[in-house]
């Protein structure tokens, strides 16, 4: 009899690299473009070709560094996506296997199957997951929106048009983030979300610091480009945390019921 092998860690891992490229990359790229002694946009050192000019005014150089930063976020989202795509085509891939030769999913061609899948974007991929699996989160609310987001960017360089809206006066982007703030004896709420001020946060009253889990919500009308803070895509990394987590539980819940022997590593 065969046996197969399956590593949920090694699996889980495929998402939970992209989290963290997404985490360094991100935080490289803003505190190098918030970084004023770097001055620096020509590649003297690497390359003899140059496509602008030299000695810009402070002006020109902030927007190329404000430019540079929603690129860096932009390209952050676009890695987290697609790397959460890719941990969501293997947990298919292991499902459909042990579905199949359990004879409790059928398919005529299972490489046709999973090449299907694979084409699809996140919220597809977790609607097939669901129904074909019972593989469940519910962070899924969000992977629409989310998706949406990442294919403006690729496709129309974040510039919302009639395929983001579908219809609508706008195209509503949510995700899940934390509301961290203190709250004074008068119920009075200071944020503490990042950027923090340079002095401080004084309260001289005091206060009890909280954490809420929150919808966030931004919309775009058609023209508008998609612009998300370093804030922001933090807190899409933890949204896709916490949605790998759940998927991963959910296709070893599947196995065990599929008859498959789960062993659980010795820490």
């Amino acid at each position: 009899m065969n046996q197969l092998t399956i590593d949920f860690d090694k699996l889980k891992d495929i998402a939970l690299r992209g989290i963290r490229r997404t985490y360094i990359f991100l935080a490289l790229g803003v505190n190098a473009a918030r970084d004023e002694r770097l001055k620096n946009y020509h590649l003297t050192n690497f390359s003899m070709f140059r496509f602008v000019p030299d000695n810009v005014d402070t002006q020109t150089l902030r927007g190329f560094k404000s430019a540079f930063e929603q690129w860096i976020i932009s390209n952050g989202l676009r890695e987290l996506v697609e790397s959460f795509a890719s941990f969501m085509d293997g947990v298919y891939r292991i499902c459909l296997v042990i579905g199949t030769n359990n004879g409790k999913v059928s398919s005529n061609n299972v490489d046709t199957d999973r090449k299907q899948f694979e084409k699809k974007g996140i919220e597809a991929k977790m609607k097939l997951l669901r129904n074909k699996f019972s593989i469940s989160t519910e962070k899924e609310k969000y992977f629409g929106s989310i998706n949406q987001a990442r294919n403006c960017i690729t496709h129309r360089q974040g510039k919302v048009g009639p395929e983001d809206t579908k219809g609508q006066d706008t195209f509503r982007f949510i995700w899940l983030g934390l509301d961290c703030y203190a709250e004074t004896p008068k119920g009075q709420r200071h944020s503490l979300i990042p950027p923090f001020p340079k002095e401080g946060v004084f309260l001289e009253e005091g206060a009890n610091v909280k954490v809420q889990v929150i919808e966030r919500e931004t919309e775009y009308r058609i023209g508008e480009v998609i612009a998300l803070s370093p804030n922001d895509l933090g807190e899409i990394c933890l949204l896709f945390n916490l949605a790998t987590n759940d998927i991963a539980k959910s296709a070893l819940e599947y196995a065990r019921k599929m008859g498959v022997k789960i062993r659980i590593k010795k820490q």
